[in-house]
């Protein structure tokens, strides 16, 4: 009995870096296991989206511990839940799966005045005498969303679904040249590291682009994801989104990442991009 009663319960714990971010602010939040053995056997279930929120990077260095940072670009209260993990139990070594409590986090718009991604303007009260004016403004807005949509038409019909190689070199090849100059680039500056990830960002979907011959380089972090998803595997997926989420939040929400952690997401796209070159079909 009292083998039993010292044996303890493991306990899945998390915290959270903030109760409450702005819009775009990254935060991160720490899954970690209590009560467990170093050597015990982890495998974490993490949801391939979770609802409100979008991933920015994860750490994985520690087997009993997973550190993910997110941000929000949805104003409210929203939770964070479903993660989990299959562990071996303290009594008799079975298979068990425990599920993480549901961690909520505010979201919420920044009135300070520093304005990180959203710019909320007052309402204000229109003189009755000038109504005409905003009945004006409405029906030119009409005519030229028109006139855009027709341009817009025009320009599909015409537009060339072949993608232009400029470059004598593989697509590979190119991507690696870049990586290999992005690695000997300063990473301190939050403004070099926006520069930094554009690059990256723009040679990830180079690569794509010259490998599955669609024209990848204007689309968005979502975009892309929903492009490539009937091509590469899930897991390859999700560390393309990772990294270019990552950059995402470095260019839009003036997060600066550290430099280690800048270097690791080009190491980790440099071992996707060779891992995609097996998995896809030879260059047109």
């Amino acid at each position: 009995m009292m083998g039993l009663s010292t044996m303890a319960q493991v306990t899945p714990v998390v915290t959270a870096s903030k109760e409450k971010i702005f819009i775009g602010e990254p935060v991160k939040l720490r899954f970690e296991l209590k009560a467990i053995s170093r050597n015990a056997e982890v495998h974490w279930k993490f949801p391939d989206s979770i609802p409100h929120f979008e991933y920015v990077s994860f750490d994985t260095t520690d087997l009993l511990k997973r550190e993910i940072t997110i941000t929000s670009f949805d104003s409210g209260l929203w939770a964070v839940e479903n993660v989990t993990a299959v562990i071996p139990s303290n009594v008799n070594d079975k298979e068990q799966l425990v599920t993480f409590p549901i961690k909520e986090i505010l979201i919420e718009y920044d009135t300070t005045g520093n304005q990180l991604l959203n710019d909320v303007k007052p309402i204000i009260d229109v003189n009755a005498g000038e109504a005409w004016i905003g009945y004006a403004v409405a029906a030119a807005a009409v005519i030229a969303l028109i006139w855009l949509i027709i341009l817009f038409s025009r320009w599909k019909k015409k537009k060339i679904s072949t993608v232009i190689e400029e470059s004598a070199n593989t697509p590979l090849e190119d991507f690696l040249i870049t990586t290999k100059r992005l690695k000997g680039e300063e990473w301190d500056a939050q403004l070099i590291q926006k520069k930094n990830f554009s690059d990256l960002s723009l040679a990830v979907k180079r690569y794509y682009e010259r490998k599955l011959q669609q024209p990848f380089t204007r689309l968005t972090t979502d975009e892309l994801a929903m492009q490539l998803k009937p091509y590469v595997l899930n897991e390859t997926l999700i560390n393309i989104i990772q990294a270019l989420r990552l950059g995402d939040a470095v260019k839009f929400a003036k997060f600066a990442a550290p430099k280690d952690e800048c270097l690791q997401t080009i190491e980790r796209m440099e071992t996707t991009i060779k891992q995609s070159e097996k998995e896809l079909k030879p260059d047109a």
